[in-house]
C-alpha cells in the first residue's frame, strides 16, 4: 500500500519531479497559500486543495506532507507554527529525478528530518548538521562534489599545485614541434588538393612547396618588406601589393589574428583569387599570445567558429564557406601551459570538442565566372 500524503506546492520542483511523486505516493491533497476558502475541489483530478491552516483537519496519522518547493524553510517554519509534528515532514526535493548535486546530497543515504530545533542534514547515520537555509545546504552540496571530482579527476589536484608560470612561453618548440602547429598541418594535408597553381602564402613558402608538391607552378609569399624570392611587398590589411584575380590558392595561416581591420582582410583575400580558386585560412581559439607577433603588428583578436562564419559568408557566399574546429579540453590545457607537440599521445589529437577550439581552420572557395557574369 501506498504512502497518503498532502502535497505542499505545485511549483518547478513539482513537476520537475511529479511523475515520481505520483507512481509512489497517492496523493489525497495538496496544500496552497494561495487558497481563498477552506477547500476547493481541482476541475481535472478531483484533488482537493486546502489552505495548510486548515492542515490540522485533513491530516490523519496515515498522512505525511511533502514540501514541495525551494521555499521548504518557509512551509516548515508556518506548519510548526501550526502545530504539525516534524515526524510528519517529507522533503520533496530529495525524491528522484537527481541533478548531479542532488545526486550527491542525497545518495548513499543521505537525507533531511525536520526535528523540533530545525531541519537537520544527515550526512550518516553518525553525522549531521542543522541547516540555516537552502543557501546552507547548497554550501554542503557545492563541497561533496568538489570531494567526489578530486577523487575522480587526479587532475584537479594537479592544476591546484601547478605554478601559475607556464611550462615554456614558446609554445613548447624548444623542446619540440607546437601543439597547435599540429593541426594546422592536418587542416592543409587534408585540403591539399585545393594547392595548386599559382598560390600565395604568407611571410614565406613552406607549407604550398610541402602540401603542393609538383601541382604548384608558382608559389607566391607576401610579405611587408617584400624580402625572399619570388616575394611581393605588400599588405592583406590595406591591399598594397594585391593584385586581384592573380592566385589559384592562398594559404594564410595564424594571420588574422594580428591584423585588426578583419573585414578589409577579407575583401583582400576574396580580391587576390581567381574566380574557381581557394583560399586555406586558420586562426586561433583557444592559445596564449604570440608576444613576438604582437609586439611585431599587434594582437588583437582569438576566434570562435561563428565569428570565422560571419566574417567570409557575405563575400564568398555561405556555401563557398567551410569551417572546421580542431581541439579539445586536454590540447589547449596542454597548448597554453607551454607543452610541446610531442608530449602527447597521437590520440590526444584526433578528440575533437566543438567548445574547446584550439585552431579553426576555413576552406574558402571563390566561385567560377558565369557565362552571364
Amino acid at each position: 500500500m501506498r504512502q497518503r500524503v498532502l502535497v505542499f506546492g505545485k511549483g518547478s520542483l513539482f513537476q520537475a519531479k511529479e511523475e515520481y511523486i505520483r507512481n509512489t505516493f497517492e496523493i489525497v491533497g495538496f496544500l496552497d497559500n494561495g487558497v481563498s476558502d477552506h477547500t476547493l475541489e481541482e476541475t481535472q483530478t478531483d484533488v482537493p486543495v486546502y489552505h495548510p491552516s486548515d492542515t490540522g483537519r485533513y491530516l490523519r496519522p496515515d498522512v505525511m506532507i511533502i514540501l514541495m518547493s525551494y521555499q521548504y524553510f518557509a512551509m516548515w517554519e508556518q506548519l510548526r507554527n501550526l502545530g504539525v509534528d516534524g515526524s510528519k515532514i517529507l522533503f520533496g526535493l530529495s525524491f528522484p529525478p537527481f541533478s548531479e548535486r542532488d545526486e550527491v546530497l542525497f545518495g548513499e543515504g543521505r537525507h533531511l528530518t525536520a526535528q523540533a530545533q530545525g531541519i537537520i542534514y544527515h550526512f550518516d547515520p553518525v553525522h549531521e548538521c542543522i541547516l540555516d537555509n537552502h543557501g546552507h545546504l547548497q554550501e554542503i552540496a557545492a563541497e561533496l562534489l568538489r570531494k567526489k571530482y578530486r577523487k575522480k579527476f587526479p587532475l584537479i589536484q594537479a592544476i591546484v599545485e601547478m605554478d601559475t608560470k607556464p611550462a615554456s612561453r614558446g609554445f613548447g618548440m624548444e623542446r619540440g614541434g607546437a601543439v597547435d602547429r599540429y593541426y594546422i598541418e592536418n587542416f592543409l594535408e587534408e585540403n591539399k588538393e585545393l594547392i595548386y597553381g599559382v598560390c600565395l602564402e604568407i611571410a614565406e613558402n613552406t607549407y604550398t612547396l610541402k602540401y603542393g608538391e609538383d601541382k604548384v607552378t608558382d608559389a607566391c609569399i607576401l610579405h611587408l618588406e617584400g624580402w625572399g624570392k619570388n616575394s611581393i611587398k605588400g599588405n592583406l590589411e590595406t591591399g598594397e601589393g594585391i593584385e586581384e584575380g592573380r592566385f589559384d590558392c592562398a594559404i594564410i595561416t595564424q594571420t588574422l589574428m594580428f591584423i585588426y581591420d578583419l573585414k578589409s582582410a577579407a575583401q583582400n583575400i576574396y580580391k587576390m583569387l581567381k574566380p574557381g580558386g581557394s583560399a586555406l585560412i586558420t586562426v586561433s581559439g583557444i592559445s596564449q599570445i604570440s608576444r613576438y607577433d604582437a609586439d611585431l603588428w599587434g594582437s588583437y583578436y582569438s576566434f570562435h567558429e561563428a565569428a570565422v562564419q560571419a566574417l567570409f559568408a557575405p563575400l564568398f557566399g555561405k556555401e563557398n564557406v567551410k569551417v572546421c574546429t580542431y581541439g579539445n579540453v586536454k590540447t589547449a590545457v596542454a597548448l597554453l601551459y607551454g607543452l610541446c607537440r610531442e608530449d602527447l599521445k597521437e590520440e590526444d589529437y584526433r578528440a575533437v570538442d566543438q567548445d574547446y577550439p584550439v585552431i579553426i581552420g576555413a576552406i574558402l572557395k571563390k566561385n567560377h565566372v558565369t557565362e552571364n557574369a
